[in-house]
C-alpha cells in the first residue's frame, strides 16, 4: 500500500540550506510543533522537530555556544541526519521502517522536486527540557572530541499475559500474574511507553556506530527472572529489546530499580514504581550521570550502587563479580553511627594530646607514638563501621558475602578505582578498615587495610539530573577560581593561614595559571550563586568554618558555611535565595576545606553535595570531620599545585594521603573525601 495523505499529517516547513538558525526561529511559532525540512547535498533531505532545536538552545549555558548555534546555517546543522527522501508511491510499510531507523524518527516525502509531507513517528506532546540540563538536542555542533549524536530515549513497555501493552493510567498489576517489562532505546518515544520522556544523550566517538550497555533490574518487591540483559544502542535507529519477566510479591507500592552500566561503570538509575492490586499503575524517577557521559567514562575496577529502600538500603556490586544485597540499617541509625565515629575522630585524633601539647593542631610532623595511637583509633572506628554495615545482627548471608567480596577485592595488588553511587548513604568509605575477623588486632594495625590509603575511591550521590558530562576542565581561556574565605581564622589562630593561601593564588594568577575572584562575606557568596550569569567559576574553594545538625535538629537544611564576621549561610538560605534552577555555567569543582569547625554530621554533605551538583557543579571535595587549620592549609597547597599541573583529583588525593603518612606520620589525609569523578582534571 502506498503512502496515504493521512500518514503525512505532521506540520512542516521547508527552509533553504543557507538559512541561519536565528532567522528560522524568527519565522516560526515555537509552540507550533513544526518539522523543519532542508534540502542537502546529493538530493538528500534532513528533517528535525522544532522542539529538538529549542532543546539544543535551552541546554547551552557556556559563553559563545548559543551564539554559534544561532548563527549556524541550517543545512550544516542538519547535514549529519540527511537521508534519501521517499516517493509517495513507496510502500507504506517500507517507508515506516526507514522512518523508524532514522536518527530523528522522520523521513521526508518528495514528489518530483516538491516536498509533499513528512512521515513522522507519533509524538506524545511537546518535549519539555530543563534549562541547563544535560540534553542538548541532536544538532549541537562541536569543534573537536566526541561527535554530536542524536537524542536517545528510553522506552519501557509493560506487557501482560494476554500480550496487552498497559498505559501508566491503566489498572494496577495483579498478584500471581507474570508481566514482561520491555526496554529499548530509540530516537522517538513510543506511544506505549509508560515512563514519558527520559532522554539518553550520547557523545559518540568518531566512527562509533554502536555501544553495548548492561541493564540490571533490582527489587525487593518483585521476583525478576533473568535480571541482567544487554542493550546494543545504535547511533541511528532503535536498539534491541531487553525483556524481563517480573512477578509481584505483595500488594501495595512496589519498586523496581533499573541500572545501566557501560564496561561495569554505573551510568544511570531509572526507578519504576508500580502499584499492585489497587490504584494507579505507575510512577517513575530517574537519576545518575546521564548516558552521554558513558562515552567519556574511564574504567572502574569496582562499582557499588546503594539505593534507599523503605526501611533500609539495597547495595549492588558490579565488577569482576556481581552481587546484590540488603544493608539492614536505617538512614537515622546510619546518621547516628557515623556521627559517633566523627566525634571519636575529633576527640581522640584531631585533638590528641602528648602532655599538654595538641599534636595534630600544632605540627604536620607526628611522632611514631602518636601515629600508632591514631592508627589504632582509626582502625577501631573503620573496622567497627565495616562490621556494622555488612555483618550486623540483621545482616543475612548475602550481605555478609558482599562484605567478604569487598574485602577480597580490596586486597588485590596495585591501585584500583572504586566508584560508589548512593541515595542518602554518605558513608566515609576511605576510612573503612577491611580486616577479617582473625586479622583485626588493635596492637598490630596494617595501614594498607584502610580502603582510602590503598585505592582511589569516588563517591557520587544519585540525583535527578547530572549537569556535567566531561571530567576535563577547560582552562584555555584562563582557569576561573573563586576563593571564599573566613578572614577571621587568622586572628583566631594567631597565624596568617588565610593570608598565605591568598598569596598562593595571587602568584598563580600572576603566572597565568588562574584568574582569581575573592569573596569574604555571605552576601558576596549568595550574590554569586543567585545571579549566575556573571559567575564563571570553574573552581570554588572554601576555607572557612562549617557546621551541621543531625536529623533531630533540622537535618541538612540547617547545615551552614561560616564566612567572615561570623556570617552564616545555611543550605536552606541557598535553596530559597540561590535556586538550583539557575545553573553555574562554569561547571565548577567545589572544594570545601572546613577547618576548626563544629562537628560535621553526615548530613552536611548529604545536603551541600546534591545542592552544588544540582547547581551545575561537577562535584565536591570535602573533609569527613573538622580538620586542623594548619593541616588544611598544607593539604590544599599541595593539592592545587598538582591540580594546576593537570593531575586527576583521584590520583592527587591518594598520593597526598600516602605522602603525608609516609613522610610525616600523619594520617589525616584520610579525612578528605571525593564526591566527584576521580578523573577530573584541568586541560
Amino acid at each position: 500500500m502506498p503512502i496515504d495523505s493521512k500518514s503525512l499529517s505532521a506540520p512542516f516547513r521547508v527552509f533553504a540550506a543557507g538559512d541561519c538558525l536565528q532567522n528560522v526561529l524568527q519565522q516560526v511559532d515555537r509552540a507550533a510543533g513544526l518539522y523543519l525540512v532542508v534540502a542537502c547535498a546529493g538530493g538528500k533531505y534532513a528533517c528535525v522537530h522544532l522542539s529538538e532545536i529549542i532543546a539544543a538552545l535551552d541546554g547551552l549555558t557556556r559563553l559563545g555556544e548559543r551564539a554559534a548555534l544561532l548563527n549556524a546555517p541550517l543545512g550544516d546543522l542538519l547535514a549529519p541526519f540527511a537521508l534519501d527522501p521517499v516517493d509517495p508511491s513507496t510502500d507504506l510499510w517500507q517507508a515506516t521502517q526507514k522512518r523508524d531507523d532514522s536518527p530523528t524518527q522522520c523521513v521526508v516525502v518528495v514528489s518530483g522536486d516538491r516536498v509533499v509531507g513528512v512521515l513522522a513517528a507519533a509524538r506524545r506532546g511537546p518535549v519539555v527540557y530543563r534549562s541547563g540540563a544535560v540534553a542538548k538536542g541532536p544538532v549541537v555542533a562541536q569543534e573537536s572530541g566526541p561527535e554530536a549524536g542524536p537524542s536517545r530515549r528510553i522506552n519501557v513497555e509493560v506487557v501482560d499475559q494476554d500480550s496487552r501493552r498497559l498505559s501508566p493510567d491503566a489498572e494496577p498489576l495483579q498478584l500471581k500474574q507474570t508481566y514482561t517489562l520491555v526496554f529499548d532505546i530509540a530516537g522517538q518515544l513510543k506511544a506505549t511507553s509508560v515512563i514519558g520522556d527520559v532522554f539518553l544523550q550520547y557523545q559518540w566517538k568518531s566512527g562509533e556506530s554502536e555501544v553495548e550497555l548492561k541493564l540490571r533490574l533490582v527489587s525487593d518487591d518483585f521476583e525478576i527472572f533473568s535480571p541482567e540483559q544487554t542493550l546494543k544502542v545504535k547511533r541511528a535507529g532503535a536498539s534491541n529489546k531487553a525483556r524481563f519477566d517480573v512477578l509481584a510479591r505483595r500488594e501495595g507500592r512496589g519498586v523496581i530499580n533499573a541500572l545501566f552500566f557501560k564496561d561495569d561503570v554505573f551510568i544511570q538509575l531509572l526507578t519504576l514504581k508500580f502499584t499492585v492490586v489497587d490504584g494507579k499503575l505507575f510512577e517513575r524517577e530517574t537519576s545518575g550521570k546521564g548516558l552521554e557521559a558513558a562515552f567519556g567514562a574511564q574504567t572502574r575496577h569496582l562499582s557499588l550502587t546503594i539505593l534507599e529502600a523503605v526501611q533500609d538500603f539495597q547495595i549492588i556490586m558490579t565488577g569482576p563479580v556481581g552481587s546484590t544485597a540488603r544493608l539492614p540499617i536505617s538512614k537515622q541509625a546510619l546518621d547516628a553511627r557515623i556521627g559517633e565515629m566523627r566525634r571519636t575522630l575529633r576527640d581522640k585524633v584531631v585533638y590528641m594530646k602528648e602532655g599538654e601539647r595538641l599534636v595534630y593542631q600544632q605540627s604536620l610532623d607526628i611522632s611514631p607514638a602518636a601515629r600508632d595511637q591514631a592508627l589504632r583509633v582509626l582502625a577501631e572506628v573503620g573496622y567497627g563501621l565495616y562490621q556494622d554495615i555488612f555483618y550486623g545482627p540483621a545482616a543475612d548471608s548475602q550481605t555478609k558475602l558482599l562484605g567478604d567480596r569487598l574485602r577480597q577485592f580490596a586486597r588485590q595488588e596495585g591501585t584500583l578505582k572504586i566508584q560508589i553511587f548512593s541515595q542518602h548513604f554518605m558513608l566515609p568509605w576511605g576510612l573503612l578498615y577491611l580486616a577479617s575477623d582473625d586479622e583485626y588486632d588493635p596492637q598490630k594495625i596494617d595501614p594498607a587495610l584502610f580502603l582510602g590509603l590503598r585505592h582511589i575511591v569516588e563517591h557520587i550521590p544519585l540525583q535527578e539530573s547530572m549537569q556535567v558530562t566531561s571530567s576535563d576542565i577547560d582552562r584555555r581561556a584562563g582557569l576561573a577560581v573563586s576563593i571564599n574565605v573566613n578572614t577571621d581564622i587568622d586572628s583566631q589562630m594567631g597565624a596568617p593561614l588565610v593570608a598565605r593561601q591568598l598569596e598562593y593564588w595571587k602568584k598563580a594568577e600572576k603566572a597565568g595559571k588562574a584568574t582569581l575572584v575573592q569573596r569574604d562575606t555571605a552576601e558576596q557568596l549568595l550574590a554569586a550563586l543567585r545571579s549566575t550569569e556573571e559567575t564563571r567559576d570553574q573552581v570554588i574553594y572554601f576555607y572557612c568554618h562549617a557546621s551541621s545538625k543531625d536529623l533531630s535538629e533540622g537535618g541538612p537544611d540547617a547545615s551552614a558555611l561560616v564566612l567572615s564576621n561570623h556570617e552564616r549561610i545555611t543550605l536552606k538560605d541557598l535553596k530559597l535565595m540561590a535556586s538550583t534552577r539557575r545553573i553555574l555555567p562554569g561547571e565548577p569543582l567545589v572544594f570545601i576545606n572546613a577547618c576548626e569547625s563544629a562537628e560535621l554530621s553526615p548530613l552536611f554533605y548529604d545536603g551541600f553535595v546534591p545542592y552544588f551538583l544540582a547547581k551545575g557543579a561537577r562535584g565536591v571535595i570535602g573533609t569527613e570531620c573538622e580538620t586542623p587549620a594548619l593541616f588544611a592549609v598544607e593539604w590544599a597547597a599541595r593539592f592545587f599545585q598538582r591540580f594546576l599541573d593537570g593531575q586527576p583529583v583521584g590520583k592527587i588525593a591518594l598520593d597526598l594521603r600516602r605522602e603525608f603518612f609516609e613522610k610525616h606520620n600523619n594520617i589525616l589525609g584520610l579525612l578528605y573525601a571525593l564526591y566527584v569523578d576521580a578523573d577530573t582534571r584541568v586541560v
